[in-house]
């Protein structure tokens, strides 16, 4: 299978990049990121800054990079009739029609996380969700001090996933001031950052006199490096739409 890697310089594409390495049946084709010169060599591979000016083909594009080169990689993603896995986070809804219109005539893959365990969790809380009346809910992320969005794509993913069971349910990003006591339905949405804090998320169903915490912890990038060769597995010989990660989980 032979792989594009778009945000080939960053924390993920690099692991991600190992991991190709080590797998005799990938082939990594190119990296694209804005931090290289455009048709020129890392020392190992082919590398572009951005998608459009790539000029070999690829069975499937993986993209750990950031939401503005969402235009340049569906564009070539379109053109060349190229299976994408988004594991982007940051995406504003705008963003998300286009990856949704974009799947009518390619296979998409979009998830903010490609940890096969972290989507087990969503799956998890709806559960809870849905059996826990009256439990007070929160979410707490934490990362990095370099991740630069908040909350995270993960802690969103939560957060909706709790909403499908309890639509009643609306978000609050975090409390501050004198007048912030809690409503029933508010879902407490938190994002710490620090260190060099992988992932991390708990989501805290508090009741009276008990508590339930389900949660994830990510020790290391390499679990969503696989995800995201797994998911690019799958997708490659798909049809046009839009898929997720419980596509895996659940085939």
């Amino acid at each position: 299978m032979k792989i594009i890697v778009s945000g080939y310089t960053g924390e993920n594409g690099k692991i991600l990049t190992e991991c190709i390495d080590e797998n005799e049946n990938l082939d990594l084709v190119c990296g694209v990121s804005r931090s290289l010169e455009s048709g020129s060599f890392d020392g190992k591979n082919k590398v572009y800054r951005i998608m459009t000016d790539v000029k070999e083909d690829a069975d499937v594009i993986i993209d750990f990079s950031h939401p503005s080169n969402l235009d340049a990689i569906l564009e070539y993603a379109l053109e060349n009739s190229t299976p994408v896995v988004f594991a982007t986070t940051g995406f504003s809804c705008n963003d998300l029609k286009k990856i949704d219109q974009a799947s009518k005539n390619i296979p998409i893959l979009l998830s903010s996380n490609t940890s096969v365990t972290a989507n087990i969790l969503v799956e998890l809380v709806k559960l809870a969700s849905g059996l826990l009346d009256g439990f007070d809910v929160e979410i707490v992320d934490k990362h990095h001090n370099r991740k630069e969005d908040a909350p995270s794509g993960t802690s969103l993913m939560l957060a909706n996933a709790i909403l499908e069971v309890r639509p009643e349910k609306y978000f609050t990003y975090g409390r501050h001031g004198n007048s912030t006591k809690r409503d029933p339905d508010e879902i407490g949405i938190h994002a710490i950052r620090g260190g060099s804090i992988v992932s991390d998320h708990d989501v805290i169903f508090a009741g009276d006199s008990e508590v339930l915490t389900l949660m994830h912890q990510a020790n290391s990038n390499v679990v969503f490096a696989k995800g995201a060769i797994s998911a690019a597995k799958y997708l490659v010989d798909k049809d046009c739409g839009l898929y997720d990660m419980k596509d895996i989980i659940f085939k």
